[in-house]
Order: structure tokens, then sequence, then C-alpha cells
């Protein structure tokens, strides 16, 4: 949801019909939404989900790509050892993003431009992630805990954007190391052992040439991260029941014959 028209902020809450406990469907098929600040009714403006799937629509998966930090060594063998920060030439910077809801098959991303890669600055792709973030209900991803929301969060500060804290997570590689046994918990062997397609092949040295500001490779890698969504959110689906949550957020469930607004 985007800001309230009237008083300029965004916390929501679902408009519901008391004679059926359900959300509000305006007739054009978006859902109607109530301001906690102010009570003004405003519909969603995100594209139509279909009712079958709204239960999981509020569940956003997200993978983040990101280049190395670059470090001098002065000719030292490093393998192994300990860098230490004072020889820190650069820290590394976000390449680019993609996130998509569960039950919409639609994928957003964004990624740095070649010159933007050069200056390692990330800044143009930061602001359409932290909306997307902020407006989900759950963000979900594979290793999101420990790797993606941390990555997402220093780019916001680095930017001036606040951080994103207090949403509910779904981890399929904690559900994956908690929950089962398999021999490998990354995220191609899961999706490859379960029927999914797998993960694209990138080589290292495509990451130091996305790094670089090559053009070509970074859309590469756009496509592999995309890809990586597509197949994380195949398994997150076949993981959801190992989460134990409930994920009814108080309307949007399938019940024939929803009310349009103009029936409440």
């Amino acid at each position: 949801m985007r800001l309230c028209e009237k008083c300029l902020k965004r916390h929501w809450r679902a408009k519901i019909v008391p004679s059926t406990g359900l959300q509000v469907v305006h007739k054009n098929g978006n859902l109607v939404y109530v301001c906690v600040n102010c009570e003004h009714v405003q519909e969603e403006e995100r594209d139509f989900i279909e009712p079958a799937k709204r239960i999981q629509a509020n569940i956003l998966y997200i993978d983040t790509e990101n280049s190395t930090s670059i470090y001098e060594n002065y000719g030292r063998k490093v393998y192994g050892e300990y860098l230490h920060i004072d020889n820190l030439v650069s820290e590394w910077f976000m390449l680019g993003w993609s996130a998509s809801y569960v039950g919409n098959d639609r994928v957003w991303t964004g990624f740095v431009t070649s010159a933007e890669a050069k200056e390692r600055n990330d800044g143009g792709i930061a602001q359409r992630l932290h909306d997307l973030m902020e407006a989900a209900e759950i963000i979900a991803g594979h290793n999101v805990d420990g790797f993606d929301i941390k990555k997402c969060n220093t780019v916001f500060m680095r930017h001036g954007l606040s951080p994103i804290t207090g949403k509910k997570t779904i981890d399929t590689l904690k559900l994956a190391r908690s929950k089962l046994a398999h021999e490998s918990n990354s995220l191609d062997y899961l999706a490859k052992y379960y029927g999914f397609s797998g993960k694209d092949e990138i080589t290292r040295e495509d990451w130091r040439k996305a790094t670089a500001g090559h053009t070509a490779t970074l859309r590469k890698i756009e496509t592999y991260c995309k890809g990586d969504v597509v197949n994380g959110k195949d398994l997150l689906v076949k993981f959801l029941p190992l989460a134990n949550k409930k994920f009814n957020f108080g309307a949007i469930k399938k019940i024939p014959n929803q009310p349009k607004e103009d029936e409440k």
C-alpha cells in the first residue's frame, strides 16, 4: 500500500464487511483498507490478485546479489588469514535485488547500471526495495534472516532510509536446517530435489565483471537473481507447513461471492 492520501502515513488495516467478516473488495477488484492513523478509506495500488491466492499475497520473497569488499594485502599470502579492517579499500555494495509476492507471478527487480557499479553506488536501487519490504506483512527468503535483510538494512541506512524492523519472516534455510535432514541445505540442491529448476550457473569471473560494471554480465546476474526468486518461492510454498505459522490476516480467505464495495 502507498501512503495515505489524507495524512501521508502508511499504517493500514483491512476494511471488513461486518455481516461476512470478509475484506471489502472494490468493484474494480482491488482490496480496500482503512488508515489506522486517520480512518481514511483507500483501495490497494498493487495489481489485482485472484481471491484464491490472496492468503499468500502478503508474503514477499526477496533475494539480493552483492559485490565483494576490496582489501589491500601488500603481497602477503592471505589464504585462511584474517584481513584487518585497516586494509579495507572499499566495502561491498549491492549489485541488485529481485522480489515477488507468493501467489503472484510478477517479479520486481532493481539492478545498478554500469556507471553505478563502477562507482560502487547502490543508492539508485534502494528506495523501490524499501517500499516493497515496508509494505509486506511477511518477508521470506533463503537465509533471509542471516543475510538478505542485514544487507538490505545496511544499504537503506547507507542512503538515509529507515531500516526494516519488526517484520515477520520465513527463512527457508532455517526451516531446512531445523525441520529436515537433507545432505545439503543450499537453494540449488533443495530446488532440484523437490523438482524445481535449480540455479543458473554463475562463475567467479562473472561476479568480477559485474562488479566492474560489465553491462551484459549485470543482466546475466539479474536473470540469475530472478531465477532464485522463482525457485525460492516454489520451495517456500513447499515448506510453508513446516513454518507452523498462520497466514490469515483477518479477512482474506476464499469465500464465494465476495461483496463489492457498493454492497457493504
